[in-house]
């Protein structure tokens, strides 16, 4: 019992931590509209993700893992928590037993998957 307080106690302080250093990363209205990207979409896996989404969505958790190559369920659940919080994407919970929980791109999401597309396109024709 005091082994599973110690954890979340552990686990409240990193997520704590987690968005003091996310909140102090955002950029100021005058920054560059790169910076404010690198914000919510930046690191290594979270475009993986929307690109997952974008190719079929919803989709729920175990889903998108294994869309993901090399993602950890920690990394999942991480990127698939701030995205839902930057707006990226929409997070539906079904009251079922078993419990269901669908991710899908947000209209800002979808909007950030048609770049994405570009993206895709150029990577096609500078590997020609």
């Amino acid at each position: 019992m005091k082994k599973e307080k110690d954890k979340k106690k552990k686990r409240d302080q990193k997520q704590a931590a987690s968005q003091a250093a996310r909140q102090d990363a955002q950029p100021a209205e005058d920054s560059r509209p790169l910076d404010y990207f690198l914000s919510v979409a930046g690191g290594k896996w979270k475009l993986r993700i929307l690109w997952a989404l974008h190719q079929e969505s919803p989709a729920r958790y175990r889903a998108l893992r294994s869309r993901v190559p090399g993602i950890t369920d920690m990394m999942l659940s991480q990127s698939l928590r701030e995205l839902t919080e930057d707006g990226l994407l929409l997070r539906e919970q079904y009251e079922e037993i078993p419990p269901r929980v669908e991710y899908a791109l947000s209209p800002a999401g979808a909007s950030l998957a048609a770049l994405l597309e570009q993206v895709a396109a150029w990577e096609r024709q500078a590997r020609r």
